[in-house]
């Protein structure tokens, strides 16, 4: 049987696909790849940057207890001068107990020295030591120890534990700050550089808004109590435990 001309027509051939459809679906493609990168690095920081930061607070918290061993008699305890990059201490702020509880205070506020812990000015005082003793943290990442600083409140309490004893500040104040405002690190904040300190003060500071870093959340408090290891410890670290 003979076939017709219609019977034996081929299919037209697809037309090409213009360049603007391949523009389009190149640039859809990489949006969606961006998109995912994206989620990638915010797990990461958000999530990620927790885990490393829990893992050298447990590493930090270790350490000094191996480190301290046996405690101190009796009396009051000594001033600690800490080594740069070092653990010398652990906070714990009662009111942010979820996130500030037992972590390590290391000597120096560089990046790396933040991911473990709280960070000390080294030009500052020391725990217990009459001036300013001052101290850094995240707000967002790396275990973002003040995460919630702005749920402090006046009379709530930051107890900083040493070798020889326990130093427990009272929070008086509040302020909002530019981050070139050096002036929180002077002995006495607030008043000029050069005055004398007659007694312990603490600054604590963290990055705000949260996940900026436009200004500074501070607070400023007192050292109300210190007492060396051998008396015991103060009541909310035995309400709440170490």
């Amino acid at each position: 049987m003979t076939q017709t001309p219609q019977a034996t027509r081929s299919l037209p051939p697809v037309p090409p696909r213009s360049k603007s459809r391949s523009a389009v679906h190149f640039v859809g493609e990489l949006l969606i790849t961006i998109g995912v990168l994206l989620l990638l690095f915010v797990a990461w920081q958000l999530w990620w940057t927790d885990v490393l930061a829990h893992k050298a607070y447990n590493e930090g918290r270790a350490e000094l207890r191996q480190e301290w061993g046996v405690t101190d008699a009796g009396g009051t305890p000594n001033a600690v001068k800490p080594k740069y990059g070092k653990s010398f201490g652990l906070i714990y702020i009662p009111a942010l107990r979820d996130r500030a509880w037992g972590v390590p205070v290391l000597e120096g506020t560089e990046r790396e020295v933040l991911m473990k812990g709280f960070g000390h000015h080294p030009e500052t005082a020391v725990p217990g030591e009459k001036g300013n003793f001052a101290i850094a943290g995240h707000r967002t990442t790396y275990g973002a120890p003040l995460n919630n600083i702005d749920t402090l409140e006046k009379g709530d309490e930051v107890i900083v534990e040493t070798k020889s004893g326990w130093y427990v500040y009272e929070l008086e104040a509040q302020e909002i700050i530019n981050p070139w405002d050096g002036w929180i690190l002077d002995p006495v904040p607030g008043l000029p550089s050069n005055t004398e300190p007659r007694d312990a003060k603490i600054t604590i500071y963290s990055c705000h808004p949260k996940y900026t870093a436009n200004q500074r959340y501070v607070w400023f408090g007192s050292l109300v109590e210190e007492m060396p290891k051998s008396a015991g410890t103060p009541p909310a670290i035995e309400k709440w435990g170490e």
